[in-house]
């Protein structure tokens, strides 16, 4: 065996995230990892890289003991990781990044711009990557900074590769490009261990799988002997049903909660039109790149680009253009992609986190805030949408992805929104975290928000949505409505720029 893990444990204060893990890796073979967001899967592969020291087992390698001092240990014996958070340098160049402290010199520490330059341009055309090497990184969009971090863990030569949530941002041509290059890389004699919430993607690439359930494993063996309800079923230790949510609350004749009119960000937005009905999930989806985030980010106001013109309209008022705070003020909420950089603060507390958006209704008169109704509203909105964590002053980052999306749910339901826009409110999220946080959604519509649902995830647009918009190169190309919201013509309209689709007037 390559590398194996015996009863290996790690706690974390209160939080027991591994409880006597047995687990190994072979050469030549890909591995699945998968569970519940809080299962232990990340806190595994973060020991394996070294990240972590666990507080008892043993890790062996070639069949001897060893223990990792640090990442650079690890990295050293060529256990490389890429970690679901992308953790590029974002002001440096690509080449800059997949040769970091691998630079070809001169001497002296000189380093040899055109070699590094060629290396990068050859790496990046083997795996079909189309990025100039010259480009920075914080230009490019997410999908293309994965398969950088891609990219640069494969060139780092490892012997065992740890892939958490490789796929998670990334198109679907960029996908298969990812998965042959795992193949690939297995058949060299790489031992790959794949961690993805995306189970058909296990099924599909993996030899073997080990289901993780509360630090624990509770299934484990070749993925030819199982099925996927099973693993489902193993990983939430209950069975999950798709339903279709019901219809959305009747009009009431005050027309729509809102309207955007010609909404316009030059290279980016094209004059969208649409109206929300209250109580309405209407959902947006496309492609990567076809203007998806730009456009959640552009209806609160956030969008950062010069140019933007159009009306955002709720209940007959116009809400002022590119004003976070006015639309916060005018009953919108923003639920962004990426909650770690712009949703939580992962070192305040989850009573911190959650009453921000509100801070000034627990000031007095002096600016001192109420701390016991602060700790109050937090506590409610724990219990509202069982959000598992150690307790209220527990910090945001030492819960699960999962739990982490509650506590920005309930962040934003504390502002008492009118529309609440979501963009891609599952990505990351485990199978029965999804299922709640779907279940959370179809409660809000039936209080009477509109909901803009922003998401590339097929099944939540077919279950939740009683309309769905499809974006093409930034403007809306098609409307699906009724039976017409259905996975292949969702994928037909995205990929074919809405041709030969119905487009809304």
């Amino acid at each position: 065996m390559l590398l194996s893990c015996k009863g290996v444990v790690k706690s974390f204060a209160a939080v027991k995230a591994l409880r006597g893990v047995d687990f190994s890796i072979a050469a030549g073979r890909v591995h699945g990892l998968v569970g519940e967001n809080g299962a232990g899967k990340s806190t595994l592969a973060r020991i394996i890289a070294g990240v972590h020291v666990p507080d008892a087992g043993t890790i062996a390698l070639d069949g001897e003991p060893v223990r990792f001092s640090g990442a650079d240990d690890a990295l050293a014996r060529r256990m490389v990781t890429v970690h679901q958070d992308i953790n590029l340098v974002q002001t440096m160049t690509v080449a800059e990044n997949l040769l970091l402290n691998n630079e070809p010199t001169y001497g002296f520490g000189v380093i040899r711009r055109r070699a590094m330059h060629e290396t990068t341009r050859r790496l990046l055309g083997q795996y079909e990557i189309d990025v100039d090497p010259d480009a920075v990184v914080s230009e490019l969009p997410n999908d293309l900074k994965k398969m950088v971090q891609i990219v640069k863990a494969v060139s780092r030569d490892p012997r065992v590769l740890l892939l958490d949530e490789p796929t998670s941002s990334l198109t679907e041509a960029e996908v298969r490009v990812a998965l042959r290059l795992i193949r690939s890389l297995a058949a060299s004699g790489v031992g790959v261990v794949l961690i993805s919430h995306y189970l058909n993607e296990i099924f599909e690439v993996c030899d073997d799988l080990t289901v993780m359930r509360d630090g624990q494993v509770v299934a484990d063996g070749p993925v030819a002997e199982t099925t996927l309800p099973a693993v489902v079923n193993a990983m939430v230790g209950r069975h999950v049903e798709t339903t279709r949510r019901g219809k959305p609350p009747a009009s009431d004749g005050r027309g729509p909660l809102m309207t955007v009119e010609n909404l316009t960000v030059p290279g980016r937005l094209k004059a969208i039109s649409f109206a929300l009905a209250p109580g309405e999930v209407l959902g947006v989806t496309g492609l990567a790149g076809s203007g998806l985030g730009e456009l959640a980010r552009a209806v609160f106001g956030a969008s950062g680009g010069r140019g933007l013109s159009g009306r955002v309209i709720v209940d007959g008022k116009t809400v002022p253009p590119g004003d976070p705070a006015a639309s916060l003020a005018a009953g919108i909420a923003l639920l962004t992609s990426d909650r770690l950089r712009e949703g939580i603060l992962p070192e305040f507390t989850l009573i911190d986190n959650i009453c921000l958006p509100v801070l000034s209704r627990f000031a007095n008169v002096f600016g001192v805030l109420d701390k016991p109704k602060m700790v109050e509203t937090g506590v409610r909105n724990i219990a509202r949408l069982n959000v598992r964590a150690p307790g209220p002053f527990a910090l945001a980052r030492q819960l699960s992805g999962g739990n982490q999306q509650k506590v920005l749910f309930a962040k934003w339901l504390e502002t008492a929104p009118k529309v609440f826009i979501m963009d891609e409110p599952t990505i990351g999220i485990d199978v029965g975290s999804k299922d709640e946080i779907r279940g959370i959604i179809d409660e809000i519509a039936a209080t009477g928000v509109g909901i803009v649902l922003v998401t590339t995830e097929l099944e939540e647009l077919v279950t939740l949505c009683d309309r769905v918009l499809v974006m093409f190169r930034g403007a809306i190309v098609a409307e699906l409505t009724g039976a017409g919201i259905e996975r292949a013509t969702i994928l037909h309209a995205s990929a074919g720029g809405g041709e030969d689709m119905a487009v809304p007037a």
